[in-house]
């Protein structure tokens, strides 16, 4: 991790890691092109990465509500009907219990980060297709690519990204905007005499006497 990427805490740092993998790796901004990038990930990849984050919410809330109640139950003990023994003991168990949480959540990136990591692998090939780029054999150009388009998903379009052009890919025979629109010929109905569709400009002939 990059020096101006370091966090106050550990917690920040250890959800910072994952943030920074595909920039790390591919130059692939995951923050900025997120929403992209899970909606071509594989559906396991991405049910991964949910689960695994849940367990780490799951702590940082066990963290945030003890810590509440620990105020509480200071705050009450000033009370004349409160008693402090309970109140301070409660206090007491919750306050050894919210370090416990801490680490537990610090832990728990470990897991969230793995499932990042994949979803990065897995998720950036079919994301280069669906975005009509040909992913490069050479890592050097792929890291090239990756970094002009999550900067132009980031920033104003400018002339420079027409230097992403090398990267996109030839409409195949099967893409249906590489078709050659057909001309068409209208159709009308003849009348009584011609009861089938017909081209446009038939002219309709006397039934026979």
């Amino acid at each position: 991790m990059q020096d101006d990427q370091i966090t106050p805490t550990r917690l920040g740092n250890a959800i910072r890691r994952l943030e920074e993998y595909g920039y790390d790796r591919y130059r692939l901004d995951s923050q900025v092109l997120w929403n992209e990038l899970t909606a071509m990930a594989p559906e396991q990849a991405r049910r991964q990465v949910d689960i695994t984050r849940t367990s780490v919410d799951f702590f940082i809330a066990l963290l945030y509500g003890h810590t509440v109640l620990v105020a509480m139950a200071l705050c009450v003990t000033s009370v004349d009907s409160a008693d402090p023994p309970i109140l301070l003991g409660t206090a007491g168990v919750l306050g050894i219990l919210c370090p416990l949480w801490y680490r537990a959540a610090v832990a728990a990136t470990d897991e969230w980060a793995a499932a990042v990591r994949a979803l990065v692998n897995l998720g950036r090939h079919p994301l280069a297709q669906a975005m009509g780029l040909d992913l490069p054999q050479d890592i050097e150009e792929e890291r090239e690519m990756w970094r002009m388009v999550s900067r132009m998903s980031r920033t104003r379009f400018h002339d420079r990204a027409a230097a992403l052009n090398r990267f996109r890919s030839s409409p195949g025979p099967g893409d249906p905007m590489s078709a050659p629109a057909q001309p068409t010929l209208s159709t009308r109905s003849c009348g009584p005499c011609c009861p089938q569709a017909a081209p446009s400009g038939c002219r309709p002939t006397r039934p026979p006497l």
